[in-house]
């Protein structure tokens, strides 16, 4: 090793005479020397600082995260984790040292606002590190970030306040008592006494903190929250190491699936939507709410058009890790599915006069209603269009609005070819008949629903996917592979420059959002588990001939005619 730990806990410069020691040693003097502008002054002169120098000045460097240790280790030959502790100890800064430096950091980074004041006589502060739920209730892990202490130098830190606040939410709630939690001491669970003093840098397990309180929030004293922006104590964060400031609210997501329970014997869930092993769609909320709040990389939504539970995370070895988790923690047996795409349809020529009629006597008062439509294709993008020439009264104003209400529908409920909904048309309203008695609101939907499905099946519709822009963000070294992946996908390339750091590259895709739910896993295995991508919708684009059928088998109208 470069240096050896004291007894008193200092470190001091291994003395052997040893080459490889002494090219490391100056590596690290050079290295130190850049960080301090004493300290480089003082190497030019003399071309060597003297080992005390070094090592005092190594510590500030790490403290303000100039410099990052680097100590190789193996658990198998027990090789290495001897320096480790010796340079955690030598050369990290004490949490009672660093709080000031981790209160700033812990709070900028939050949501909320904070106004504790970073010093000394800091109030209470913790992060929430890890939350673990099971059939006992939950247990959260705080990292005590600050705290405060009686007077003097020696005074004694103060136990747990009985309040505390979220600063993310502002949702204030009881702390638990000491006497309920444990602290975490290596593999040791130490059982806190009533009223046990808290010291910045503890790790402390408390039972039953509220459901609103989740992985990575920050907690604190009522009185310490702020909520003006004017008002706020706390510095903007230094670039310090802290593992306090973690991005997590910016882990790209980039696997999704649906989910369906299913029962013991393989098939899917019963119609009461209960499976054979007990578990329920009510049992399933609970069970991924609760994983949603120990995992940060996992997000729980609902798909609009199934209603299936909708799941986004980072891989699809990631999703699999959730299907466990629930089959083990809740006896869930759960499938995972591809989303559904949202496929859209559009009118492929257009087409004029169509009607639209509605009758119908029943003995007492009739409804009547007649609608005369053109229909027209629109550019990608522009939506549904109305349009009313009526002249001459033929329909009053209210009728015409019922009309519009029908067409409207009836796009929305879909088009002729795959029952997707309808898009990027104008309708226009050219003429109309009405009866003074048997006119009524809902025979002119009717009639403007039958005119639009006469005038879809006459102009014929194409069918429309989505297309999502992917901005992969991978290794500069990384180009060949990227391009690959995205000709696969039948995507194609659009730009591709140097990100921020001036290290790595960001490549700019355009690739059909059928593709995109799969390639995470390709991804990650061509880029060693290192590159990401992050995705948002572009536009609508025309499916190429030889992908339709495929499409509609799989469609909603296909889906209508299954037994």
């Amino acid at each position: 090793p470069l240096f050896l730990l004291g007894a008193g806990g200092e470190l001091r410069k291994n003395p052997a005479q040893d080459e490889d020691l002494q090219e490391a040693w100056t590596i690290l003097e050079e290295a130190v020397a850049m960080t301090d502008d004493d300290l480089l002054v003082e190497y030019l002169e003399d071309s060597k600082l003297e080992p005390d120098r070094v090592l005092s000045g190594l510590r500030s460097a790490v403290v303000a995260g100039k410099v990052l240790p680097l100590v190789f280790t193996s658990a198998e030959q027990d090789a290495g984790v001897t320096e480790l502790m010796d340079t955690a100890v030598g050369v990290f800064p004490n949490p009672v040292e660093m709080r000031e430096h981790a209160l700033k950091a812990a709070c900028e980074s939050s949501s909320g606002k904070c106004g504790l004041l970073p010093g000394v006589e800091a109030g209470f502060a913790a992060r929430v590190l890890h939350t673990t739920i099971d059939s006992f209730g939950s247990v959260s892990v705080l990292r005590i970030i600050s705290n405060s202490r009686d007077d003097g130098p020696d005074g004694d830190f103060h136990s747990l306040p009985h309040e505390a606040i979220n600063l993310r939410t502002g949702e204030k709630f009881k702390m638990p008592s000491s006497s309920t939690s444990f602290a975490l001491c290596g593999k040791d669970h130490l059982q806190l006494a009533d009223g046990a003093h808290v010291i910045p840098g503890d790790l402390i397990a408390l039972p039953k903190i509220p459901v609103g309180v989740v992985t990575n929030d920050i907690i604190t004293i009522p009185e310490a929250a702020k909520e003006e922006e004017s008002e706020i104590s706390i510095e903007a964060s230094i670039d310090v190491l802290t593992p306090l400031s973690r991005p997590v609210e910016d882990l790209p997501l980039m696997a999704s699936a649906t989910l369906s329970l299913t029962q013991a014997g393989g098939g899917k869930k019963s119609k009461k939507g209960r499976s054979a092993g007990g578990g329920s769609d009510d049992k399933l909320s609970s069970a991924l709410a609760a994983l949603a709040r120990e995992d940060l990389a996992l997000k729980v939504e609902q798909d609009p058009n199934s209603g299936q539970p909708l799941l986004r995370c980072m891989s699809g070895d990631h999703l699999q890790l959730v299907a466990t988790r629930l089959k083990d923690r809740y006896g869930l047996e759960v499938e995972l599915g591809t989303p559904p795409v949202q496929y859209r349809e559009t009118l492929a020529k257009s087409v004029h006069n169509i009607e639209g009629r509605h009758k119908k006597q029943s003995g007492g008062s009739g409804q009547f209603g007649v609608c005369y439509i053109s229909m027209e294709p629109l550019e990608e993008g522009a939506g549904v269009e109305f349009e009313s020439k009526i002249k001459g009264g033929s329909i009053s104003k209210p009728f015409i609005a019922s009309v519009e209400k029908g067409v409207r529908e009836q796009l929305e409920s879909g088009g002729p070819l795959a029952g997707y909904p309808v898009t990027d048309v104008r309708i226009i309203l050219t003429d109309g008949k009405m009866h003074t008695v048997d006119s009524k609101d809902i025979a002119f939907q009717s009639a403007g629903k039958l005119a639009v499905k006469a005038a879809l099946e006459q102009g014929g519709t194409s069918l429309l996917q989505p297309m999502e822009t992917v901005t992969f963000s991978v290794d500069d070294s990384m180009q060949g592979e990227v391009n690959t992946i995205v000709s696969r996908q039948d995507g194609y390339v659009t730009s591709s420059n140097p990100d921020a750091s001036g290290f790595g590259l960001e490549v700019e895709a355009i690739i059909p959002s059928a593709n995109v739910a799969g390639m995470s896993d390709a991804l990650r295995a061509a880029s060693a588990g290192e590159g990401y991508f992050t995705r948002a919708f572009a536009h609508y684009q025309v499916v190429p001939d030889n992908e339709i059928k495929s499409i509609l088998e799989n469609g909603p109208q296909s889906k209508q005619l299954m037994p």
